[in-house]
């Protein structure tokens, strides 16, 4: 894969791996960033969460119908506003598709059945503590690992490519993902490494997928998709 033969994309792959690893190696990493919020209950759980939690709803519902307005806006007036064609339409939506629906919703929080914090025995719970990337039947459905709600947040690294290309818009977008895992992992819904799975899930697959499917063959040099936002301005 000539993707793999890019720098950037090394360098993510290499970080998703040895934060893993650190993960699986070190559990209690998990536990101990959890424990830093419970005090006989998470006590920054609250209304503030769950108006975070929801803006991830609206998000990905107004990032969907402003793409698709723009598309077909430029298909008809014969312009090019910011840049939405056909191929970043199908782009955007496989990101969001494949990433948060199948690979975070439909495989990891369906079949690896890790509790959420809230509901294991060390925070007051009846449940086991699972590592990450370790299968348990703890949880049925819907479970922890990883977060759905990161990955949707996440989902703006995607849009920042299709849109703009800028790192301050890429940055603006990392830090929206951040903001909703920090709130899920204050309000005992999620642990760290659920929120870490989630944004490297998203962050490459969004770079994969520009990779393949916006630029053409030429385009496919080093300099451009996320590796040109870290010169950008």
């Amino acid at each position: 894969m000539s993707y793999l033969k890019l720098r950037h994309a090394q360098l993510i792959l290499a970080c998703f791996l040895i934060s893993s690893l650190l993960f699986v190696t070190f559990p209690g990493i998990d536990l101990g960033i959890s424990r830093v919020f419970f005090d006989n209950g998470f006590y920054l759980a609250g209304p503030w969460n769950s108006w975070i939690q929801d803006s991830v709803r609206y998000f990905l519902c107004l990032s969907v119908l402003l793409v698709v307005g723009l598309y077909f806006y430029n298909r008809h007036s014969k312009r090019s506003l910011c840049g939405i064609d056909r191929k970043k339409v199908i782009y955007l939506l496989l990101v969001l598709v494949v990433g948060a629906g199948m690979i975070v919703n439909g495989v990891f929080k369906e079949d690896f059945g890790r509790a959420r914090p809230r509901n294991i025995v060390e925070f007051g719970g009846s449940k086991i503590f699972t590592p990450a990337f370790v299968i348990s039947h703890e949880c049925d459905s819907n479970c922890s690992f990883s977060s759905g709600d990161g990955a949707g947040a996440f989902f703006a690294l995607a849009l920042a490519l299709a849109l703009s290309r800028k790192r301050a818009v890429l940055l603006s977008a990392f830090a929206y993902g951040a903001l909703v895992s920090c709130s899920r992992v204050a309000s005992g819904a999620h642990f760290l490494s659920d929120c870490v799975v989630s944004f490297f899930v998203m962050l490459i697959l969004s770079d994969v997928l520009y990779y393949y499917v916006v630029l053409t063959e030429r385009e496919r040099v080093p300099g451009v998709g996320l590796e040109s936002l870290y010169v950008a301005g």
